[in-house]
């Protein structure tokens, strides 16, 4: 009887010690992503990579993908990008294509249609990594910024670097904050882990 209660005491205490250590874990990752994603001073490069989210069924960005747009804009204005790789599917919900409509709003914005590529094909990270893989093939820049949710931020730069991307890579966080960051935060840290393990 003894014996039981002590492989049972070793059991609960084993079980409470992993449990304290991934959520120590999942603290230290989220404060990581954090830090990550708010650095926000890139230095000059070739172009932006813009990563797509919600598009009405009317072309309209949603403030989410607004809030990219604008922070690729606002870069584009300070000289430090010179072109634009927009970047998304079509959603579930709405039927848009995220990169034409990302597109559009860059060119009411005022950038020449001819400095954005716009790729419907980007539906996650990992094929929007994939994709501009192969258009700069040809195109050859060596100096990428990413622009997404500063929450994204750390997962789209391993994909890049994952997928072959040797050149200078840095990141321009979105300026557009909601209370359902905190809620993708914790979601990055899985998704994280996924996108090392799947691609």
């Amino acid at each position: 009887m003894a014996s039981k209660k002590k492989k049972s005491i070793f059991k609960n205490k084993f079980l409470r010690y992993f449990l304290i250590t991934c959520l120590l874990w999942v603290v230290i990752h989220v404060s990581y992503i954090t830090w990550d994603g708010l650095k926000n001073q890139p230095p000059p490069s070739d172009i932006a990579v813009v990563l797509g989210s919600t598009v009405f069924d009317d072309g309209t960005p949603a403030s989410w993908t607004k809030g990219r747009l604008d922070r690729a804009y606002e870069l584009y204005k300070e000289g430090k990008v010179k072109l634009f790789f927009v970047s998304g599917g079509t959603g579930v919900e709405f039927n848009y294509p995220e990169a034409t409509a990302m597109k559009a709003y860059l060119v009411k914005k005022g950038v020449p249609e001819i400095l954005i590529v716009a790729d419907n094909a980007g539906n996650n990270t990992y094929l929007t990594a994939v994709n501009f893989m192969k258009w700069n093939k040809e195109s050859k820049m060596q100096q990428v910024i990413v622009v997404s949710q500063f929450f994204h931020i750390t997962r789209t730069k391993y994909i890049f670097r994952k997928m072959g991307f040797k050149g200078e890579l840095s990141s321009a966080s979105s300026k557009e904050y909601t209370w359902k960051d905190l809620i993708s935060l914790l979601r990055e840290v899985p998704a994280f882990y996924k996108y090392a393990l799947v691609y």
